[in-house]
């Protein structure tokens, strides 16, 4: 399937396109009975998930895998640190077409923490979505090299998703001998990744970080609707979606 219609169906199915379908579709309907509910339930479901108290709900049902550990480092062994793309966004202050994305860059800096403390290979892991100059490794590891001091032994460049980057991943890794890995990437990420890369056939320990449902702390603004939660909500749903897109294919 093309890329840019898989993107263009996940954002219809996903809010905030879906809630405002909905909306539309009441708004639209002629029928009272039918079109007010619709319409009144699109903007239920909009200011639900857009608190931070039911974001942090969410974050719990995916966010499964605890902080790594010491104890759990050793006793793995693992034999390479591989680090998945988050995307990018256009890098004009640093004068080039594409860099990469905060969320990116978050996973970037805890496998450069890793990579220092294990003293592992490092794979970075992200082709070019649509039409960038650049893929996502390269992006990657140009970070990472330049600005972390890490140096990269891989770069997966032709990945348009999770399934792709654990494939390609596979491919590179395995002729090395390597099929222990750390895996990086957002909490909320972890276990869609990690079936996916688990499928490919890698033994796997996940490494997340930045994890969202840990930052809510019970108080009177849980209960107050915030473009943050929302965003968060919809970072779950999507993965919530992904774990059913892997069950039905």
């Amino acid at each position: 399937m093309d890329i840019t219609l898989v993107y263009l169906l996940k954002r219809l199915l996903l809010p905030p396109a879906s809630l405002l379908l909905m909306a539309v579709a009441g708004l639209c309907l002629r029928h009272y009975r039918i079109g007010m509910p619709l319409t009144v339930l699109s903007l239920v479901l909009l200011t639900v998930l857009s608190l931070p108290l039911v974001s942090k709900g969410l974050a719990d049902t995916v966010e499964i895998y605890p902080v790594l550990s010491a104890d759990a480092l050793k006793a793995f062994q693992p034999q390479a640190i591989v680090v998945l793309g988050g995307g990018s966004h256009w890098g004009m202050e640093y004068q080039q077409p594409e860099t990469v994305n905060a969320s990116t860059l978050l996973r970037l800096r805890y496998a450069a923490k890793l990579a220092r403390a294990t003293q592992l290979p490092v794979l970075v892991a992200g082709g070019r979505v649509f039409s960038e100059s650049a893929s996502e490794a390269h992006s990657m590891a140009a970070i990472l090299q330049n600005e972390f001091n890490v140096p990269v032994a891989w770069q997966e460049t032709t990945s348009h998703n999770t399934a792709e980057n654990a494939l390609y991943s596979r491919a590179l890794l395995q002729a090395q001998g390597i099929d222990k890995i750390l895996l990086v990437t957002q909490a909320y990420h972890t276990p869609r990744a990690i079936r996916a890369f688990t499928e490919a056939g890698f033994q796997v320990l996940a490494a997340p970080t930045a994890f969202i449902g840990h930052t809510v702390q019970a108080s009177v603004l849980s209960y107050v609707p915030s473009a943050k939660a929302f965003e968060h909500s919809c970072l779950v749903l999507h993965e919530l979606l992904g774990l059913l897109w892997y069950r039905l294919s």
